[in-house]
């Protein structure tokens, strides 16, 4: 009986280290979200491209995210359909140079020319937000919408820079990145 209350501190100063440490990792957990969607869910069609037979408006998704680390200096978002160009990818929609203090985007704002940062090359050839329009029949197309966490000032990178550039030029500066994913089919 006394060994084992002698124990008893040593066990609850190990159960208190363990729980500082599952909270401070928990404070550190970088995550995107769109508000009221779970993920994995359809996009509605106002996320939909405005293009012929697409039947949408084109609005980009809302997006909201917690702080990146303390060396956060900029973001960068990505939207990639895996299965865009029968599994060879399309981009819709590549932005970055987004503030550091910056937490959320309302919907619809990738394609306005005032949206802060830089407006990256999508598939298209256009710097917005092109919305998600299958092939008519195709199974549902996996919408990736990823958002790195970067050390890099805002007015780091040049404008226009498409999705593969932007990978390439953030390698080494990025310092926690999330995703989200949304399906659409037609």
């Amino acid at each position: 009986m006394t060994r084992l209350t002698s124990l008893n501190p040593w066990l609850a100063a190990v159960a208190v280290a363990l729980c500082v440490q599952f909270s401070a990792q928990a404070q550190e957990r970088f995550t995107l979200s769109i508000p009221g969607v779970s993920d994995n869910r359809l996009f509605t069609a106002a996320a939909a491209s405005d293009a012929a037979g697409c039947g949408g408006k084109n609005l980009s998704p809302a997006l909201s995210w917690n702080a990146g680390p303390a060396a956060t200096q900029s973001y960068a978002i990505v939207m990639h359909d895996p299965d865009g160009q029968k599994g060879l990818g399309v981009d819709h929609w590549v932005h970055y140079g987004i503030k550091a203090t910056t937490r959320q985007i309302p919907a619809g704002s990738g394609t306005k020319p005032t949206f802060e940062g830089l407006g990256g090359t999508n598939s298209k050839g256009t710097t917005t937000y092109v919305g998600p329009c299958p092939p008519t029949g195709d199974s549902a197309h996996h919408y990736i919408i990823q958002i790195y966490a970067l050390d890099l000032a805002p007015d780091a990178l040049p404008a226009g820079l498409t999705r593969a550039q932007l990978l390439e030029k953030i390698k080494g500066h990025v310092l926690r990145n999330s995703s989200a994913v949304r399906r659409y089919h037609r």
